[in-house]
């Protein structure tokens, strides 16, 4: 649940301004976790109550904000623990509600449909094997055999 204080409603994207001499904010919010990518796999931040929780870290592994507070959300304002105020500003995104397409056998039947109405040259005969290609395999594959037979026979010799 989203504390009202924060200003922000669920199912929106929040941004965060960014302005020189304060820290850079990448990503959104979205129904109280901070993301940095659009495809929401791992959240980085969250809100508890107002406070804004941040998991970032320094190089030597350390949180950058202590206790990883980053600061507090008020009315759609961000204030960083220095006392600095960045607006939070509603984000467009398309929704990702919808599920992936998949090709239903309605769309292929009616995609069949079309290519068979849109071409007028007639469908190409079955592939048959010429009786050329038949006898040149088999001449091979006997071949072959018969090199292995006389092969076998120089090595057991008398």
């Amino acid at each position: 649940m989203i504390d009202q204080a924060t200003g922000m409603r669920p199912g929106e994207r929040y941004s965060v301004e960014s302005r020189e001499r304060t820290p850079h904010f990448p990503g959104f919010f979205l129904d109280g976790k901070y993301y940095l990518g659009p495809e929401l796999q791992t959240a980085v931040g969250w809100l508890e109550g107002r406070q804004f929780l941040y998991d970032q870290l320094d190089p030597g592994g350390e949180p950058v904000y202590p206790g990883r507070v980053a600061g507090t959300i008020e009315n759609l304002t961000l204030i960083l623990g220095d006392g600095a105020r960045l607006q939070l500003h509603l984000m467009e995104y398309e929704s990702q509600q919808s599920p992936p397409y998949y090709a239903t056998d309605e769309i292929v039947r009616n995609a069949v449909d079309t290519f068979e109405l849109e071409t007028d040259t007639p469908k190409p005969a079955p592939i048959r094997p010429s009786a050329l290609l038949v006898v040149g395999a088999a001449l091979l594959v006997s071949g072959a055999l018969l090199a292995l037979n006389r092969l076998g026979r120089r090595r057991s010799g008398p």
